[in-house]
């Protein structure tokens, strides 16, 4: 039985490009079911960054609307106070 494991190889840890790397080779030798699990993660993760990016914009609206109605206040003020108040 072929074994997948992304994360650790001889319990260390591995980096971004040792990662991607060690899953190529895995994928090179994998059957259908974990080609389909494989690509069932990359669809599912692209979807939540999609909605991360939706809830973004509204956030930069948001703040935009804040700023636009004097709502905030300089950061140079936040700062200084900041400074002040913990010097």
């Amino acid at each position: 039985m072929n074994s997948f494991c992304i994360f650790v190889i001889n319990n260390d840890v591995m980096g971004a490009i040792d990662l991607k790397e060690y899953i190529k080779l895995q994928l090179e030798h994998a059957d259908e079911r974990v080609l389909r699990i494989v690509a069932s993660v990359f669809e599912n993760y692209s979807k939540s960054i999609d909605d991360k990016s939706e809830e973004i914009i509204d956030l930069l609206k948001e703040s935009e609307m804040e700023y636009s109605k004097g709502k905030t206040k300089p950061f140079k003020e936040i700062l200084d106070k900041s400074r002040g108040k913990y010097s």
